[in-house]
């Protein structure tokens, strides 16, 4: 993986192309994919300004890149290059489950498996969702590679420890984690109810990505219970931290990142602009995604924070300096 840095590299930046490409287009007034009739016609501000967003957040990628593969990325403090990753994985995680699988089954079904229907109402000719999915795969697989060549370099030590191995934080610290992911449990029970009501019916559309996010809310919650459960009690051998730890950044990331950025789309009015009506229900439902997942994450980052930096550790490095 070391000596695939350059090529990894080289196919992430590559990726994001296509979609600076198309949103620069859109910017600056081209209408190029956009059929006849699409709302995207008569859009508005918002819907400008959330282009502008995308774009910017596409070209952070490339930035992530370049922190990835030169060395003045091992000296950024660690929240100012893993809260923008740990965005881009919970905004790629689905992309990279449910494109598949649609692609997939649109492929056996006949049809294209791209994304909006083509007509005189869609948003986007089929082939825009096919190029830019496929991109955003394409730099989701890139852009993990590179983070874990990254990782294991700066952070493989503490990753490659015990799961299970004590934390010492005290009972009150204890009791607020417990807290915290019961909180946890309770704010994404509505998101669960969601997409396994959306799941079981058969007429619903997007059922895969229902699937898909119900796959990742579970798997969320799993690995932070785990997390949690695992800094009680010392366990020799055993599994190691990193896979518990991924599952649970990923996790708490998608349903954080895209429960915000579909709660923004429509209170930004983006969504009324293209004719989608939003439901008070669903809103909602977005609310306690994004929320369920901050909380995951916090009780996720808090205990490897304690592993990382356990009390009376600093104190007994100083003696021994002074020793």
């Amino acid at each position: 993986m070391t000596h695939a840095r350059p090529v990894l590299a080289t196919v992430a930046v590559a990726a994001c192309l296509p979609y600076l490409t198309l949103k620069l287009n859109w910017l600056s007034g081209g209408l190029t994919g956009i059929p006849e009739g699409s709302p995207l016609h008569d859009s508005g501000t918002a819907m400008w300004l959330l282009n502008a967003l995308t774009a910017a957040m596409d070209g952070t990628v490339v930035l992530l890149v370049l922190a990835l593969t030169r060395p003045w990325g091992r000296r950024l403090p660690a929240p100012v290059l893993t809260l923008p990753l740990w965005t881009a994985c919970g905004l790629l995680g689905p992309i990279v489950v449910a494109f598949p699988v649609k692609a997939l089954s649109g492929l056996l079904g006949g049809g294209t498996g791209g994304g909006d229907t083509d007509g005189a109402d869609a948003l986007l000719e089929s082939w825009v969702w096919t190029v830019v999915y496929s991109g955003f795969v394409v730099q989701a697989l890139a852009l993990g590679g590179l983070f874990a060549v990254y990782v294991r370099d700066r952070w493989g030590t503490l990753l490659r420890s015990p799961l299970h191995r004590h934390v010492r934080e005290g009972r009150s610290g204890g009791a607020r984690a417990a807290s915290g992911f019961a909180a946890a449990v309770a704010v994404a029970l509505p998101v669960l109810v969601a997409h396994a009501a959306r799941l079981a019916d058969e007429h619903a559309d997007n059922r895969v990505t229902d699937a898909t996010f119900l796959l990742y809310t579970v798997t969320a919650l799993a690995a932070v219970a785990r997390l949690l459960r695992a800094g009680g009690a010392e366990r020799p051998g055993g599994a190691r931290l990193w896979p518990t730890l991924a599952a649970a950044w990923l996790g708490s990331g998608v349903l954080a990142c895209w429960g915000g950025w579909l709660l923004l789309g429509d209170l930004s009015g983006a969504g009324r602009a293209l004719g989608q009506q939003t439901s008070g229900a669903a809103l909602l439902t977005y609310a306690c995604q994004a929320l369920a997942g901050l909380l995951l994450a916090a009780l996720a980052a808090r205990q490897v924070h304690h592993r990382a930096h356990p009390p009376g550790a600093g104190a007994a490095a100083g003696a021994a300096v002074r020793g």
